[in-house]
């Protein structure tokens, strides 16, 4: 899955650079965003963090060498009072005027039982990087999905829109003329014209609604505004697709599938880690050193020339070693952070079952939700069948001189809402589908 990820992207982004435009469907936008959208590339970077603090953890156990340098002008050497013989007290000067002192140190760590617990920790720092990475991406499939949707869904709108202002202009200046011979009133004229009017400025409202929902799809696939974006679905198409593939509502669901439960686990095994680091303040540390000091004392500001013995004398010295630090009382201290481990870790625990119960509530609402959506769909699209023969009935009628303009308006309104509430219902049942479709785990990577 993940390398068909990525080979899609990537073909799709060879083709963005070459025309900068793009042709989508709604699989391919999902497959597109989830490496090029902001939240995804920001939580890889956190991935890539975590990657690197594990390297920086291993490095703490291996060893730590440090070199040191110092060059020193002794501007007024340091004193001291001496019996000079015969009584006589009199000033002993120490050291020279320039010296040099050259430190290399060296440390390894031998034992410490939070440096284990750390690069532990550390593995578990990182798969919950990896764990908001896939979620990320399971969010921004979701998104996209729901975005491409409503670009479909404001399409759609237009359409219909464009076939009844096609129908209301026809019957309109039919009434014109029949208003200007003399054969129905004023007012019926004036209702079409009125009906008509709204009805422009409804379509004028959807075009800009599609505008701003192809902007939000571009956002959310991590694409440039000005790249031109076309969809290679369409929204009969997808609810086909929805109708005849209902097996997703007898998908067994499993909570270890979830992104938000395996997350919790991951929470659980670092709040366990957690306890075991305050654990591990009982025991010893122990370190192993070593010290190379080599030290240049001159007479001359140049300490590296001169004889030795004269006017130039090098001292070195060197020591190896072992450090134990071993805890013996705190005050109570490390009982009272161990208990406190003890809580949070049964914290996480009562929090992994809350998960569980609220992941199983969230499968069987959106089961329902789903099924809700099919079968509403269905009666919408039932009632727009009716309240189409009902508008061309009265149509017919309003030629005929049997039926008032305002029952041919209330017709045509009836007809534009049954359509707007079937299109709308469509648009909720592809959205219900990608919530059951999330919650089964079909978006996971």
């Amino acid at each position: 899955m993940k390398y068909l990820t990525a080979t899609v992207a990537f073909f799709l982004a060879a083709q963005l650079l070459a025309q900068q435009s793009l042709s989508v469907s709604v699989a391919e936008a999902q497959d597109y965003a989830v490496t090029h959208a902001y939240t995804v590339q920001n939580n890889s970077l956190e991935v890539e963090k975590a990657r690197k603090l594990y390297l920086e953890n291993i490095g703490r156990g291996l060893p730590q060498i440090s070199a040191n340098g110092n060059y020193t002008y002794n501007l007024e050497r340091q004193s001291f009072i001496a019996d000079l013989g015969s009584g006589q007290l009199g000033l002993l000067q120490i050291g020279a005027p320039y010296s040099a002192l050259g430190t290399v140190a060296a440390e390894q760590l031998i034992f410490d039982g939070s440096y284990i617990v750390a690069l532990l920790a550390s593995q578990v720092l990182k798969e919950n990087a990896l764990n908001d990475l896939e979620k990320s991406r399971i969010e921004i499939r979701d998104q996209v999905a729901r975005a491409y949707h409503l670009v479909l869904v404001s399409r759609k709108t237009a359409e219909i829109i464009a076939e009844d202002l096609k129908f209301l202009q026809q019957s309109f200046e039919e009434t014109k003329k029949l208003f200007e011979n003399g054969f129905v009133e004023e007012q019926d004229k004036d209702q079409l014209e009125l009906l008509l009017s709204n009805l422009l400025n409804n379509q004028d409202y959807i075009q800009k609604q599609e505008e701003v929902a192809l902007m939000l799809l571009k956002i959310r696939m991590g694409l440039s505004l000005e790249t031109e974006l076309t969809l290679t679905d369409d929204i009969d198409g997808l609810m086909v697709f929805t109708e005849e593939g209902t097996s997703i509502l007898s998908t067994p669901f499993t909570v270890e599938n979830h992104i938000d439960y395996r997350s919790i686990l991951t929470q659980e095994r670092g709040q366990t880690l957690n306890l075991r680091n305050e654990n591990m303040q009982y025991l010893p540390k122990i370190k192993a050193f070593y010290n190379l000091n080599y030290n240049v004392n001159n007479m001359d500001s140049w300490v590296f020339t001169g004889e030795q013995g004269q006017d130039r004398l090098d001292v070195r010295w060197q020591a190896l070693g072992v450090s134990l630090s071993v805890p013996i009382l705190t005050g109570g201290t490390r009982v009272a952070r161990v208990q406190q481990a003890q809580l949070a870790l049964q914290q996480v625990v009562v929090a992994k079952q809350q998960v569980q119960d609220n992941l199983k509530l969230a499968y069987a609402q959106a089961k329902a939700e789903y099924e809700y959506a099919l079968n509403t769909y269905k009666t919408q699209r039932r009632n727009v069948e009716i309240a189409k023969n009902i508008r061309d009935k009265t149509l017919r009628k309003y030629q005929e001189g049997l039926a008032t303009s305002l029952e041919l308006t209330q017709a045509e309104n009836q007809y534009q809402d049954s359509l707007r509430n079937a299109i709308n219902t469509s648009n909720q049942v592809l959205d219900k589908k990608v919530n059951l479709e999330k919650v089964l785990g079909k978006y996971n990577d």
